[in-house]
């Protein structure tokens, strides 16, 4: 059993990095277009950043969280954004296409899991790039200005949470794209999606406590990229930690039945 799903996840991991290469051929075709997503990012990233400079220029703590303390999640989010928009963001919204034009039914051909092949199938480096490497930047230097120790504790942590953030990440945004099974009008889906993603910009002390409980525990978006920067400042109690790790488990587990269930809607386009 063991032999057989290492053969499997070797498999898979082969499939998806002739993806990779091919995803990222497919954008040096078009350098421009590469490039230019980098541009716009940054110019996203600098108006996120105007946020902080205002708490810095005020001096203000959010419910006990430094401008420093700020500062890390703000980094850690704009990586989460990154990591969004390289293997997610584009796969969701192509959603609906492929099951209007009918490339769906092509794609339940393939020797492999539809789910992986329909929504992780393309990668966007132009647009992630950016977020990527000016988040890791971002959070070393609010690492570096609160002092935190480079324990393995805090390293170890911070890196668990990211990726549950991750796996949370990808299927948080996969359950609204799969209304797209029932509906054709999936502008709205996808607006709503950006909306919630970017309550995230700012760390999730700045609402009240009713849309903290709503966005940590109903719709776990929080946990996103406020987890990992809230352990090492020592701002999670166990039963949170506990629930960090334990909602990317339950919410994969849910958008796995719910895939099922939304291809049992599905009527073929070229039937």
């Amino acid at each position: 059993m063991m032999s057989k799903l290492l053969k499997q996840t070797r498999r898979y991991l082969s499939i998806y990095w002739l993806l990779c290469k091919n995803s990222f051929m497919a954008e040096m075709e078009y350098r421009i277009n590469f490039l230019f997503g980098a541009v716009i990012e940054i110019a996203y990233l600098a108006i996120k950043l105007l946020y902080v400079l205002v708490v810095y220029r005020a001096g203000v703590k959010v419910n006990g969280l430094t401008p420093d303390g700020i500062l890390l999640c703000v980094g850690s989010f704009t990586f989460m954004t990154g990591i969004y928009s390289l293997f997610f963001y584009s796969n969701f919204t192509r959603l609906p296409g492929h099951i209007r034009n009918g490339t769906l039914d092509m794609m339940m051909t393939k020797p492999v899991s539809l789910q992986f092949l329909a929504t992780l199938q393309r990668l966007n480096f132009g647009f992630s790039s950016t977020n990527i490497v000016a988040g890791i930047i971002i959070i070393v230097i609010a690492w570096k200005r609160l002092e935190l120790p480079l324990t393995l504790a805090n390293i170890g942590m911070y890196t668990v949470f990211t990726f549950c953030g991750i796996v949370l990440n990808y299927v948080l945004f996969l359950l609204p794209s799969l209304l797209t099974f029932w509906t054709v009008q999936s502008k709205g889906i996808n607006e709503a999606s950006t909306l919630i993603w970017e309550m995230n910009h700012m760390p999730m002390n700045i609402y009240g406590k009713s849309i903290q409980f709503v966005g940590s525990f109903l719709l776990p978006v929080f946990l996103i990229s406020n987890y990992s920067p809230f352990y090492v400042l020592e701002r999670l109690s166990i039963g949170k930690m506990l629930w960090g790790l334990a909602a990317p488990v339950l919410f994969l587990i849910v958008s796995r039945l719910l895939w099922k269930r939304a291809l049992r809607s599905y009527t073929s386009a070229s039937s």
